[in-house]
């Protein structure tokens, strides 16, 4: 199954919600509280997607025939998202979309990247650091109203 990655557009608002729902769903399952996870709603996390769009924010997304499969988002030297739909992850698709994310953050200029995982989300950990991702430091982190531990990585960029 082939994919490729391209600029995000406002239209795929509601397709990286999906995206964003389905990851979470799968990998934050145990981590984050059940309640949380099953009240995702792809209405409100279109609407914050569409107001990132607005404010111009860099995102990337990989589309396959069937549409947007997954996608990464940026602010500055900070990769602040990456997911993969689970019934494409182990495909190349994350590995794509983190090389997109980084080489958009060195053409700006940078030297260096980063981002933050949830430092429970062994699976993630594994591929960052698979991926050349090496471990910095850590801290807490709010997510939907529980305060949980998170760890970053860093990638030196080419200059």
């Amino acid at each position: 199954m082939s994919f490729v990655i391209r600029r995000g557009a406002e239209g795929d608002v509601v397709a990286i919600a999906e995206v964003q729902i389905a990851s979470w769903r799968a990998a934050y399952r145990g981590i984050i509280a059940d309640a949380i996870l099953d009240g995702m709603d792809i209405a409100r996390h279109a609407i914050q997607w569409q107001r990132a769009f607005d404010q111009r924010a860099p995102v990337w997304v990989a589309e396959a025939a069937e549409g947007v499969v997954g996608f990464v988002g940026l602010r500055g030297n900070e990769i602040t998202v990456l997911y993969v739909r689970p019934d494409w992850q182990r495909r190349g698709v994350g590995r794509a979309l983190l090389k997109a994310g980084l080489a958009a953050i060195a053409a700006d200029g940078a030297t260096i990247g980063w981002l933050w995982v949830l430092e429970a989300n062994a699976a993630a950990r594994a591929f960052y650091a698979a991926e050349g991702g090496r471990l910095s430091d850590s801290g807490p982190v709010r997510v939907e109203g529980q305060t949980l531990a998170q760890v970053r990585y860093l990638w030196d960029l080419p200059r």
